[in-house]
């Protein structure tokens, strides 16, 4: 009879306790409202195209001047020591950089081969032109349409250094392409 009785009680305890979750669960289900709606987000402010095009020639290593954005490309980067044939690797970074500039929609550039002042004016003249060109069919080659090309060679005439030390003739050696960005974007 005393287990009798024990189990009763257990029984009695048990569907208190059970009577007591599911009240207590139909309590907080009562009380529980949804969740907050979420605070509306501030619109990022929208780019135009000038400002994006000059974020990704920032991304480039291009640089603004007063004539436009420069990539100044030195010679021992791209050209062994007197040569117009752009390396290997070159030719790599070159073609990434000109299908870049297609998807910007960038539709002309500027290039303009330089060099020292060793030799003579008109051998460095033509010199740079054929750098000028070599960097200019690369372009053309990643996909950049040739007619919007615009390649000089300007010889020994802008340098950025002095001629008179290797170090500075080194600076002179190069080749710069030049981009054009108006308020419109192009």
């Amino acid at each position: 009879m005393k287990t009798d009785t024990t189990s009763r009680a257990a029984r009695a305890l048990s569907t208190l306790a059970c009577g007591a979750i599911v009240a207590g669960a139909v309590v907080l289900s009562g009380c529980a409202s949804p969740p907050p709606a979420p605070a509306p987000v501030a619109a990022l402010p929208t780019l135009s195209r000038a400002q994006r095009i000059e974020a990704s020639l920032k991304s480039m290593n291009f640089e603004p001047r007063d004539d436009g954005w420069h990539l100044s490309l030195p010679a021992p980067l791209i050209f062994p020591f007197d040569s117009d044939v752009v390396g290997t690797e070159a030719q790599g970074n070159l073609i990434r950089v000109a299908r870049e500039l297609m998807a910007l929609g960038i539709d002309a550039l500027i290039v303009r081969g330089h060099t020292d002042t060793i030799g003579t004016r008109e051998y460095n003249m033509a010199l740079s032109k054929r750098r000028a060109d070599a960097v200019a069919r690369v372009l053309a080659e990643g996909g950049y349409p040739a007619q919007g090309i615009d390649a000089k060679g300007l010889g020994s005439g802008a340098p950025i250094a002095d001629n008179v030390s290797a170090e500075g003739r080194a600076k002179n050696r190069r080749v710069v392409i030049i981009v054009q960005v108006n308020a419109a974007g192009t």
